[in-house]
């Protein structure tokens, strides 16, 4: 009985994590569905297979407990690592419900061995549907909180019926404004359903339907001057007054549902077939200001901040908080609005992506003995993205003409100014598209095979996935600018052969120590918008695509005991050819111009470590570390074209990025925790986090001949475009108080939770270098500097409490 109840109190402790580590994340989404595993002690041969089994102890004690910071870990991109259930990708905005819904989760991180996928360097994180009905069914919570919204909600709920049916549902709900951020607020309601039925041993038929709508407030970085003037780390520029309320300019609505089918089923007795089909449609909206032959309406741009108007009034202004001069004027906005005599100068827009995501997986599993496993399938993935501009406010004002305002006064291409010449100066009002309309698609079929031996003491895994993909674009308005095939009907097909090879070894010495040996080789296809100079209205692709190499190695040490778990990764991924491509405005050419970024190589390596300790029955120490190197290994090349006429400006230049560091990746990190399980449901914990070794974003254009070279005519100057800014070390100390009460067969629990508690208000999130270069003349010469860096700050001292009832 003592036992099952410290097992409870774990359980209850567990929902006291901190909060994600992206401002737009949410706190510890589920700490309830956390389970305490007993310590095995057995040495019979089963227990070779549990040391050799997956776990991941560094990101369980560091997901939650490092400071509120940017974190790549490993310095890999997030395509590095993949998230599926049955075989289905998915993305992070369903993670919550499907754990609502009884769904377990299994992390491998890195090159750990994952049954039926094929993970990159970053490892995957597979989600599964457990057989049986849960011992408590049932469960409620409400919570309250500072940060994002105020207050959420979640319910579920599963029966299992005599027809042999089963069903589970859930739903979670969050409201509010962030209590810190002003502009920042939440409403969101994510609600899902899982329909199963077995027909007899390992044959199943299950349906699974998650609807997300949010509606969501977010914040924009700024410079440092804006910070500094305002004395608000927290400043956020995307809102401002309207009659007296606060609205946010930048506003993420999205509604993207979720439908999966899965079928298992026995084909011999050693043989099993899982088919899935996965779908994902949708509208994802993000709203923006713009603005017709008019100035800037964003309050922090460079030429409105005292640096650049170089008077008094305007420092006053910035320091006193005069939200006409620090916030969006939207009142202001709409007074000229309404002297322009119908055409809108300024209006609210939403970037719109309707998405269709459709996948089709079929994976067969056979037993050839008791030692060797084959899996074997194949897969199918389609994926629609079209994009629009649509307009959602006009201020005020009645109608907007779809012409490109940008040419409007330019000497050579004002006569040139339709964005679709099918339906020329097409009057916009509010609902209408506009700008531009285009879909991307991406298809890909793969074969996959992968084989998992195991005997009492040695482990092998191979695993082999050759694919086939096709990137098009597909253009619904002719642009002036590029009449015909150049900017409507289909692209030409840019095709690519991705693959991937891992081999994985491994040697239990003892049934409680483990050494692991892996290797990986892979080549994945870009993403579709980096194949295209300008795909808003462009049909270019860039210049001999190619897929982007990956290399990995790593070698893992764990050790298990009664007293301590220890498990130690030393990594090292390097990747190549890399591509990336942007839009922004040259300075130093004045023109639009679109730049593509290829030959990109990163290289990190370094060593993971993690601890649990069981100091006693009641108390219980967690540790984990990192220290490792991320970079920029070899200087990309950077192509740049107008964006008007696809003229040369900066052809195949050399961008010297060897040596710079990867943004938003500490290079050290530590994490502490101390929990202790008292007597009648009390518990605590305290927990201490560290990330040092950060550096902003850098940006390749900076580091060329042209801007580097040609602006930098001064050793300052050089040295400002060159030089990566280092961010400070992050740190951060938590707590948590619970106490649970216990009514037969349900219980209810209180717990709160403080983060930062220090209070530090000076912590970076995270921040990039600008693409931007700003002209200075003292005198009759003109120097050249870069723009300011933009950052984000972590929050303050926040909390989260939470009030939940199982049963």
């Amino acid at each position: 009985m003592l036992k099952s109840r410290c097992c409870l109190l774990f359980l209850l402790l567990s929902s006291l994590q901190a909060v994600a580590q992206s401002p737009d994340d949410e706190y510890y989404p589920y700490a309830e569905r956390e389970e305490r595993r007993e310590v095995l002690t057995t040495d019979s041969a089963i227990f070779y297979r549990a040391v050799q089994g997956v776990s991941d102890l560094y990101g369980d004690h560091t997901d939650f407990n490092l400071p509120q910071v940017a974190r790549r870990r490993r310095g890999l991109d997030y395509r590095a690592s993949r998230t599926s259930l049955s075989g289905v990708e998915l993305p992070y905005r369903y993670f919550s419900l499907l754990r609502l819904l009884g769904a377990e989760e299994t992390r491998c991180a890195g090159l750990a061995a994952a049954s039926g996928e094929w993970g990159s360097a970053g490892g995957v994180r597979l989600f599964r549907f457990p057989e049986g009905e849960p011992l408590q069914p049932g469960f409620v919570s409400v919570r309250f909180t500072d940060r994002n919204y105020l207050f959420g909600a979640k319910a579920a709920a599963s029966k299992t019926f005599d027809s042999g049916w089963s069903l589970s549902a859930a739903a979670d709900a969050r409201t509010g404004r962030d209590m810190h951020v002003e502009g920042v607020f939440t409403n969101a309601l994510t609600a899902g359903l899982r329909l199963a039925r077995r027909f007899g041993e390992g044959h199943e038929l299950a349906l699974l339907c998650i609807v997300p709508p949010s509606t969501r407030g977010t914040r924009l970085s700024s410079s440092e001057e804006a910070f500094s003037l305002t004395g608000d780390r927290l400043y956020n520029p995307a809102w401002g007054f309207q009659d007296g309320r606060v609205r946010n300019s930048r506003v993420r609505r999205e509604t993207v549902p979720l439908a999966v089918v899965a079928y298992e089923v026995p084909l011999a007795p050693a043989t099993t077939l899982v088919a899935a089909f996965g779908a994902e449609t949708g509208v994802s909206k993000y709203s923006m200001l713009d603005w017709y032959d008019a100035r800037t309406p964003m309050p922090d741009n460079y030429r409105y901040l005292p640096s650049y108007a170089g008077d008094r009034e305007t420092e006053l202004a910035w320091r006193s908080n005069d939200t006409r001069f620090t916030q969006v004027d939207w009142d202001e906005l709409i007074r000229r609005n309404r002297m322009a005599g119908g055409h809108a100068v300024y209006a609210l827009e939403d970037r719109a992506e309707r998405l269709c995501n459709l996948s089709l997986n079929a994976l067969f599993t056979t037993d050839a003995d008791a030692r060797l496993t084959f899996r074997y399938g194949v897969a199918l993935r389609h994926e629609n993205t079209r994009s629009y501009k649509q307009m959602r406010d006009l201020l005020g004002a009645d109608y907007i003409t779809d012409i490109d305002r940008f040419l409007v006064d330019d000497d050579t291409y004002s006569n040139l100014l339709q964005n679709d010449l099918r339906h020329p100066d097409r009057t916009v009002r509010e609902g209408g598209r506009f700008g531009y309309d285009y879909a991307l698609t991406t298809r890909t079929a793969s074969v996959r095979v992968q084989a998992d031996y195991r005997a009492d003491r040695f482990r092998a895994d191979l695993s082999a996935e050759l694919g086939s993909g096709a990137v098009s674009r597909r253009g619904y308005y002719e642009k002036e600018l590029f009449p015909g095939a150049q900017s409507y009907g289909r692209s030409r097909v840019v095709r690519f052969t991705p693959y991937l090879f891992k081999a994985l070894a491994g040697w239990a010495f003892t049934p409680r120590s483990y050494l692991e040996a892996a290797v990986l080789a892979d080549a994945r296809m870009p993403e579709a918008e980096n194949l295209f100079f300008q795909p808003l209205y462009n049909n270019r692709t860039i210049d001999n695509p190619v897929p982007e190499r990956t290399f990995a190695a790593e070698l893992g040490w764990r050790l298990t005991g009664p007293v301590l778990d220890l498990q130690a990764t030393a990594f090292a991924v390097l990747t190549l050819d890399g591509t990336e491509t942007r839009r922004y405005y040259d300075d130093m050419a004045s023109v639009y111009c679109d730049m593509a970024v290829t030959g990109i190589g990163r290289l990190s390596y370094g060593i993971e470590a993690a601890a649990d300790i069981r100091l006693s029955y009641r108390w219980r120490l967690s540790l984990a570390a990192s220290a490792g190197r991320y970079k920029y290994a070899r200087d990309p090349v950077v192509t740049v074209l107008s964006d008007v006429d696809n003229s040369a400006v900066d052809l195949r230049a050399v961008s010297r990025m060897g040596g710079c560091e990867t943004g938003g990746a500490p290079q050290l990190t530590a994490a502490a925790e101390l929990a202790w399980f008292g007597t009648k449901g009390w518990g605590c914990r305290a927990s201490a986090g560290y990330a040092g070794r950060r550096f902003v974003e850098p940006m390749p254009l900076r580091r060329t001949d042209r801007i580097a070279g040609q602006g930098g005519i001064t050793r300052e100057a050089f040295e400002a475009f060159t030089r990566q800014e280092r961010l400070s070390d992050a740190f951060t100390l938590d707590a948590s108080l619970f106490k649970s009460f216990y009514f037969d067969r349900s219980r209810l629990t209180a717990a709160l939770m403080l983060r930062n508690l220090l209070g530090d208000a000076d912590t970076p999130y995270g921040g990039y270098e600008s693409l931007r270069v700003r002209r200075i003349r003292p005198g009759d010469d003109t120097l050249y500097m870069p723009h300011a860096t933009r950052y984000t700050y972590a929050w303050p001292r926040s909390f989260y409490l939470t009030i939940s009832y199982r049963f």
